[in-house]
């Protein structure tokens, strides 16, 4: 035994130790007593302080213990840490002396984890040969299920399953195919050159995937319900956890160093309920579950859904439909047109026939009583219109006053100040409004109705004047008046000619002005709208004043131009006047000499 009375060189510290390893155990004691730690602490949920004793046991003494792997093996299959489970049950069959059968059902769990039934049910069938009576019982036990997983994978449902869905498998192929070839690794530069392309760029532009609203929804659907199979009713846990990944109320990357720690921490727990959950998929295929369901109540109770949430979806229409009112009275134009947006982007447009049968109906509603609230502000104005106010007709408009530009500054490593920040670093007006217009533009990729393709063409519009990007707005409102020609719209054809007259009234151009404002007299006639009719008048009178102003301003101007010009004729024509000629001859002798 070593004196524990000792002390060390004179300067030299003490290595701190417990009492217990100051005695003089021998090694295979003391690999025994790491071992029996790393079982203490493995029951009692310490997993750190078990996997660090169970590699002092296997690192720190010389030769393998076949028990020692099984053992962490086990413990790390408990924590689900797969992969290191399978290693230490090879490691631990290589180096047992003796046939254990304890070994060989570790490994062959470990392969049954890792979803590697193929092994796994060979490894069981070898060990079926190999034993006999109590421990036989427990290989068949693991046969049974392997064989119960590889018939539901592979069975009825899987024939069903691919003549249900044959017309999207070369598709799916294909991305598999994709996904699967292996990525040259190379720079750039050396790929093009060997393809003698140009080799100026020096990244690839990523193919950004666009996927329209539905089509997201489904998506979104189906990974709800394929969550809701395998977790029950904890999936909402497992989507809570997958939202505060991103969370910053949880990260506070600005407040402590811990940040790091906390998302590594939070992206292990939610890759590892990823794993579980397609281990549990794998076992039984989401196409398996609903084959085992019967095809007349899965049916009934799709039906029964269905009218449930169109029953909903009605009284939420109903409910829109009187909000719409409700602002259109207040005449609260700001917010109707913030509630029209949101509603229509994000609600209605992720509903199908099915579940909303008058979905056009109600968008014709909608975009209806819209365009009927942007018309009320068109009005005569409380005060009176002079045309000798060049600003008049603007105001008329209510087209908002041209604000200075906004300076931005650009730091150097600073994201959030960069153009293409992108809507998460959103720091000016300025990328909010680019970020709305490319909104916008998203959304007429895949917009069918031709109103609902004018009302986003007529905001393209409106957001680019009050950019003051004037002739991008006179092309949508151009693009705008096309679509609502196909729908029959005349009050949507009016909005988009009245932002093309606001536009050329910004930009005084007063003659196209007048034919602007001509057409939108005629639509405004066919509305049978007074108000108007008065208001549109009132504007060519004013627009018909402008230009009256400006020919008397250029007959002015040339008057005088004249004038000025026959007073320069008359005074070199003028008996006064008599030129120096010996003087100009001096001057051209001057300039020969010289």
């Amino acid at each position: 035994m070593k004196d524990s009375n000792l002390s060390g060189p004179t300067g030299v510290l003490v290595a701190n130790q417990r009492p217990w390893e100051n005695i003089d155990w021998p090694k295979e004691q003391q690999r025994w007593i790491h071992r029996s730690w790393g079982q203490y602490f493995a029951r009692m949920r310490k997993n750190s302080f078990a996997h660090a004793y169970f590699d002092k046991c296997i690192e720190e003494h010389e030769g393998l213990d076949h028990k020692t792997l099984y053992l962490r093996s086990k413990f790390q299959r408990s924590v689900a840490l797969i992969q290191g489970a399978l290693e230490d049950s090879v490691r631990a069959t290589e180096v047992r002396e003796v046939w254990n059968a304890n070994v060989s059902k570790e490994l062959a769990d470990a392969l049954y984890e890792l979803n590697r039934f193929e092994d796994n049910k060979s490894l069981l069938h070898d060990n079926v040969r190999r034993h006999a009576g109590t421990a036989l019982k427990a290989f068949e036990n693991r046969l049974l299920v392997v064989d119960g997983n590889l018939k539901d994978c592979t069975g009825f449902s899987l024939a069903n399953f691919f003549m249900e869905h044959s017309s999207q498998l070369p598709g799916f192929y294909d991305h598999q195919q994709e996904e699967t070839q292996k990525s040259d690794k190379r720079p750039l530069w050396k790929i093009l050159k060997e393809r003698n392309e140009c080799d100026v760029q020096s990244s690839i532009d990523r193919k950004e995937e666009m996927l329209s609203p539905l089509e997201m929804e489904r998506r979104r659907r189906k990974t709800k319900i394929y969550y809701q199979n395998y977790l029950g009713r904890n999936w909402t846990d497992f989507i809570f956890l997958k939202t505060l990944r991103r969370n910053p109320n949880i990260l506070l990357e600005n407040n402590f160093g811990s940040s790091p720690d906390r998302t590594a921490y939070l992206e292990h727990s939610f890759q590892r309920l990823k794993t579980f959950t397609r281990m549990l998929q794998a076992r039984s295929p989401m196409y398996n579950e609903c084959f085992q369901r019967s095809p007349r109540m899965e049916a009934r109770m799709r039906e029964s859904n269905l009218f449930r949430i169109q029953y909903q979806t009605r009284r939420n229409m109903l409910s829109i439909l009187r909000t719409i009112q409700v602002l259109r009275k207040k005449h609260d134009l700001k917010r109707l047109r913030k509630f029209v947006e949101d509603v229509m982007g994000s609600y209605v447009v992720i509903k199908t026939n099915r579940l909303m049968p008058w979905k056009a109906e109600f968008m014709n509603e909608v975009y209806n009583n819209l365009a009927l609230s942007l018309c009320e502000g068109y009005r005569l104005p409380p005060t009176r219109v002079t045309p000798y106010d060049k600003g008049a007709m603007c105001r008329l408009l209510n087209i908002p006053t041209a604000k200075p530009l906004e300076h931005t500054e650009f730091i150097f490593g600073d994201r959030s100040t960069y153009s293409y920040a992108g809507p998460e670093k959103q720091s000016t007006d300025r990328l909010a409004d680019q970020n709305f217009i490319e909104y916008l533009e998203k959304r007429l990729l895949f917009a069918r109705l031709p109103i609902e393709r004018s009302y986003l063409l007529h905001e393209l519009a409106d957001r680019h004047m009050q950019k003051n990007h004037f002739v991008q707005s006179l092309s949508y409102a151009q693009k705008a008046i096309d679509e609502a020609r196909g729908c029959n719209s005349r009050i949507w054809e009016f909005l988009s000619t009245m932002l093309m007259a606001k536009s050329h009234a910004v930009l005084h151009k007063y003659e196209r002005q007048t034919e602007v404002l001509n057409v939108a007299y005629d639509l405004a006639t066919q509305l049978k709208s007074p108000q108007l009719c008065t208001f549109i008048e009132l504007c060519r009178m004013l627009n018909k004043d402008y230009i009256t102003l400006r020919k008397m301003s250029q007959l002015v101007t040339s008057k005088r131009l004249r004038t000025k010009l026959s007073n320069r004729s008359s005074f070199f024509t003028s008996p006064n006047y008599s030129p120096n000629f010996s003087e100009i001859k001096k001057q051209e002798a001057d300039l020969l000499t010289a």
